[in-house]
């Protein structure tokens, strides 16, 4: 009798942990929904006409990753670069990473590209930004340079108030293209195909 109760108790705490999981699902997909038609709507695109144009130079920096490693822009001339601006907090960030990661992966270096994904670290929210910026690069598995730009300096000279905010830098070092909003695989790979 014993058994059986514990096993029927097993089995109701085994459906309610499913259920929890399939709701928080369901609850973060429509949350990077909800993020992907914010950023479609006008109120966002009026910062569009801001910040670098096409041609531009971008504004050379140096940056640290969490590892203490120096990151430098410049240092990438020659090399088609896809300047991603995000923070662990923003949804559409979330949605675009595992795109930007398999891209990475897969094509970046036969194509001659280079992915720095700067961390806005002065408008993470809480506490202990690094924290949460290194758990976000563990669990998202990734494994490009990911520079901290910690006084905000870099996020202002680049107008990346709207994020995530992408430049993407032709091999001669200007700009080829900005995009406000996330990006998946199809779109990169068209834009680094229009790029000389």
């Amino acid at each position: 009798m014993n058994k059986k109760i514990f096993g029927l108790a097993l089995i109701i705490l085994l459906v309610g942990i499913v259920v929890i999981n399939i709701i928080q699902d369901v609850r973060e997909k429509n949350e990077v929904e909800a993020a992907k038609e914010k950023f479609s709507q006008s109120e966002n695109l009026e910062q569009a006409d801001e910040g670098l144009k096409e041609g531009e130079v971008p504004p050379d920096f140096e940056l640290e990753t969490l590892d203490g490693n120096s990151v430098k822009l410049s240092d990438y001339r020659g090399q088609k670069v896809m300047l991603n601006f995000w923070a662990s907090w923003c949804p559409p960030c979330k949605a675009e990473m595992p795109h930007i990661e398999n891209y990475y992966k897969t094509m970046a270096k036969q194509e001659n590209v280079e992915i720095l994904a700067v961390n806005l670290t002065s408008v993470e929210r809480g506490v202990n930004a690094k924290k949460k910026v290194k758990k976000f690069i563990e669990e998202y598995g990734l494994t490009f340079p990911v520079p901290l730009d910690e006084s905000g300096k870099l996020g202002k000279t680049y107008q990346a108030f709207t994020i995530p905010t992408t430049y993407m830098i032709d091999t001669n070092g200007m700009v080829h293209t900005r995009i406000i909003g996330p990006m998946d695989e199809e779109t990169i790979e068209k834009i680094v195909s229009e790029m000389k």
